[in-house]
């Protein structure tokens, strides 16, 4: 079964996916189709994540777990499609990225560390941090698989805006309604805030902003990659909204999931 039957359709963003020919794509209708899409999901998680603020604590501290998993995938897989990438500003970017996800040579500073120690600061045990939903670790090697066999362009939109444009506008919306949770409230001096103060700051939003100036200048020299750019992109949404859903139905009771 491909990724796409296997997405549940009421998680899919209510935006017009784009069907042109290879000869019919231009960098305005690009960004037009990007623009809609991630407006699209960003009301999506405006309406999911109001959910967090009301979850017994045991299942939010399962619900952010799951996250975890997320960025360990998105590091490997920015390594391979640098690899893949040919020689430029996109590829010089996203290796200055790459090099702060993993901590610029300190094992210690890589985000995925530091996420951990946010986990810990809201209770969650060690020994939970391995037990991924089965669903989502399906969807993220899938997306590996296809990173491999697929041509840079398809990548570029696949991790490249989708995991650092996307990965901005979700968390930022997750951010904003975690910390209305009343353990998050009542606990807030003594949890770890590090990891959201990165991701949902200033630094993250300069590298949204810089990753779209590098895929624009790659477009401008690859004009033939946007068919495949933008099919990556419509995979990582599609992909990258029922990984969340996956994790609501494992960590939300059903009538809140609604709401």
């Amino acid at each position: 079964m491909s990724l796409e039957r296997s997405l549940n359709p009421r998680v899919a963003p209510s935006f017009s996916a784009v069907a042109m020919h290879a000869g019919e794509w231009d960098r305005r209708t690009f960004w037009q189709f990007a623009d809609a899409a991630k407006e699209a999901t960003e009301a999506l998680a405006a309406q999911k994540m109001k959910a967090l603020e009301h979850l017994p604590v045991e299942a939010l501290r399962e619900f952010c777990t799951q996250y975890r998993f997320f960025t360990i995938e998105y590091i490997s897989d920015l390594a391979l499609l640098l690899a893949k990438l040919p020689f430029g500003g996109l590829r010089s970017l996203l290796s200055q990225i790459l090099s702060e996800e993993l901590g610029e040579g300190d094992a210690a500073r890589a985000h995925p560390e530091i996420y951990d120690r946010f986990l810990a600061s809201i209770g969650v045990a060690p020994q939970r941090l391995e037990r991924g939903l089965s669903a989502n670790r399906e969807i993220l090697g899938t997306l590996t698989d296809e990173l491999w066999r697929r041509d840079p362009a398809f990548g570029v939109g696949l991790r490249g805006m989708g995991g650092e444009c996307l990965c901005q506008t979700y968390l930022s919306v997750m951010f904003e309604h975690l910390r209305e949770h009343p353990y998050m409230r009542d606990n807030a001096d003594r949890i770890d805030w590090e990891f959201w103060t990165i991701h949902t700051g200033e630094e993250d939003i300069v590298h949204g902003e810089l990753t779209r100036a590098a895929i624009d200048r790659y477009i401008q020299d690859e004009p033939g990659a946007l068919p495949d750019l933008a099919q990556g992109y419509e995979r990582s949404i599609t992909a990258w909204n029922q990984f969340w859903q996956n994790i609501f139905d494992a960590c939300v009771p059903p009538q809140r999931a609604a709401s």
